[in-house]
């Protein structure tokens, strides 16, 4: 209904598990990790839980869609069958006969066709979501399942899928056979207040066809009190908001908005299926959330500042209300500020030419000169400042740049001219060690928005930026009095390495690896798609020279340094 008005594709708070919308929070993060390390090393049985709407099943759906070609995977929704239905079930998904009936011939066949992919090379793994709905006769019938092995390895890999209850299940003295053989175990928490207002952006980017639609900051404290950061109750709270806002004409989604749509909600029984609303976790919701707009105010610049909404405005809202079902728009009272979409302006490269390459200048008080600065065109100057070290193009779409948030901002940015941009955290040697332009996150005392400048050069003693008027010179000690020890590093992934290897990424990133690897003299490295001890061992010993984590898996920091390592490559760098 109110999808035109915003200027969304779709709704972006619909309630299905769409694994395009995914927001990895940490906790969904880490349980990705260890599903990806789980299918890698082939452990067994792998237990994932979580509160009703924490997104279990999005994240299930999510893995699915990445999973390598060698692995093949069933996926069985809800499952309260009996042991024979759950067998004819699974070997309907791997798309087996079930005809049999009973459970011998049926785990027979199955027996029959894990034995052929083993052969072929291929791992074999079953996904079931609900899995507390599982009798305890048919949790002991998947322990047999695990059964199915060879002398080297299991022909299945189980991952169970459920609410809280799926633990206390496999903790019970019923199930400590199967309970013990559990190899990974992991649970998805709620959001926290942060999180909260970071998958509300999120879900709003994905689905928008153009910048436009905000939620104010009190906005989002009511939509954190309610939710508890629930991704699902998360979603039916911000599509209430958007329906109130779209009948009220208006873009803005402020905190009386948000309080009126949680009156309805009330209405229908949502407050009374959750104890949050109590005095104590209503305290600890403020606490959290003050955290967090404080996060959000020093860390995440772009938003403007927002007080609570006077009661006058709730009230219009409330009498502008034509029943739950909002079937044509109503216009708004005065009381009600109306605000069209933000217009994209001209495009930012028109707007700022290539700043012409001055003689550089030594700033010994940097305070004063940041001060004079602008943090969004201080954003974006940083950002075309990078692209051009990197001799990209100087088209763009202009809406990029007015994009509000700004580690969506960058991304984008550096997507679009196909790089990368990591943000790392960290002091001024781990940035010279890396030796790619990096852009600063610089912060004022008393200030909330930060101001951004890119490296263009490190020698010892002194840092050279590319800034707007031309380059200048800074010491490192004053950098040190602004700087917040973030960076964000702009680099191109020349050889196309996927996934963190190897954890999750396919066979031919293993082999360009071992190409990279041979080519800067390792040349001991067989090229093959095994990541074996040696490539290993190399990958560590790389690592080690740059002061990473030698952990031997090759994610962004480690591709970084193993691009750094072959200097044909046109690379600019920043050191010597």
């Amino acid at each position: 209904m109110y999808n035109k008005f915003f200027g969304f594709r779709e709704g972006p708070f619909q309630l299905v598990p769409n694994p395009a919308y995914l927001f990895l929070s940490r906790s969904h993060e880490e349980t990705m990790a260890n599903l990806n390390y789980a299918i890698y090393q082939g452990e067994g049985f792998v237990e994932i839980t979580g509160e009703v709407g924490t997104g279990k099943t999005t994240l299930c759906r999510a893995f699915l869609e990445k999973i390598e070609k060698k692995t093949e995977a069933a996926y069985i929704f809800n499952p309260k069958l009996d042991s024979i239905q759950l067998l004819k079930a699974i070997n309907d998904e791997f798309g087996i006969s079930s005809d049999k009936n009973t459970i011998k011939e049926l785990i027979d066949t199955l027996n029959a066709f894990l034995m052929k992919k083993k052969a072929s090379g291929k791992n074999v793994v079953l996904i079931i979501d609900e899995a507390q709905n599982l009798s305890y006769e048919v949790l002991e019938q998947l322990r047999l399942l695990s059964n199915l092995e060879t002398n080297q390895s299991k022909l299945l890999q189980i991952i169970m899928v459920g609410q809280p209850e799926l633990k206390d299940m496999l903790d019970s003295h019923e199930l400590r056979q199967l309970g013990q053989r559990i190899n990974v175990s992991s649970h998805l928490f709620p959001l926290t207040a942060k999180e909260t207002i970071e998958y509300v952006q999120h879900r709003i980017h994905i689905a928008s066809r153009k910048p436009g639609t905000k939620f104010t900051r009190f906005a989002f404290y009511y939509i954190y009190k309610f939710s508890r950061g629930i991704p699902r109750l998360i979603n039916i709270v911000c599509d209430r908001s958007l329906l109130t806002a779209y009948s009220l004409d208006q873009h803005k989604i402020s905190a009386g908005i948000v309080r009126s749509s949680i009156k309805e909600l009330a209405g229908r029984g949502f407050l009374k299926n959750y104890s949050f609303w109590d005095g104590k976790n209503s305290l600890l919701a403020i606490f959290l959330l003050c955290v967090a707009l404080l996060v959000v105010t020093f860390y995440r610049p772009g938003t403007d500042n927002i007080s609570e909404p006077a009661a006058t405005q709730e009230k219009g809202i409330a009498e502008k209300k034509a029943g739950n079902v909002v079937k044509k728009k109503i216009l708004p009272s005065q009381n009600v500020e109306k605000k069209q979409i933000a217009i994209p302006g001209k495009s930012f490269l028109d707007q700022h030419p290539e700043p012409k390459q001055l003689g550089s200048k030594q700033i010994d008080n940097l305070g004063p000169y940041l001060k004079a600065m602008e943090s969004r065109s201080s954003r974006n100057m940083a950002m075309k400042t990078a692209l051009s070290l990197w001799n990209t193009s100087n088209d763009s779409k202009s809406h990029i740049w007015d994009t509000k948030e700004d580690w969506t901002f960058f991304k984008l940015a550096a997507k679009e001219k196909s790089l990368l941009i990591h943000r790392i955290k960290g002091n001024l040697e781990g940035v010279k060690k890396l030796n790619l332009p990096a852009i600063l996150e610089l912060s004022l005392p008393d200030v909330s928005l930060p101001r951004y400048l890119t490296i263009q050069k490190m020698d010892t003693g002194q840092i050279t930026f590319k800034a707007k008027d031309g380059l200048i010179v800074v010491k490192p000690d004053e950098i040190k009095k602004y700087w917040v020890g973030r960076a964000y590093i702009i680099w191109k992934n020349i050889f196309s390495f996927q996934g963190t290897i190897p954890l999750n990424s396919p066979e031919k990133s293993i082999i360009a690896l071992k190409m990279h690897l041979h080519d800067i003299g390792y040349n001991e490295i067989k090229i093959d798609p095994d990541y074996d001890s040696r490539t290993k061992a190399a990958v560590k010993k790389i690592q080690t020279k740059y002061g990473l984590k030698a952990d031997g898996l090759v994610g962004p920091l480690t591709k970084i340094v193993l691009y750094n390592e072959k200097k044909s490559l046109k690379i600019p760098h920043i050191a010597n």
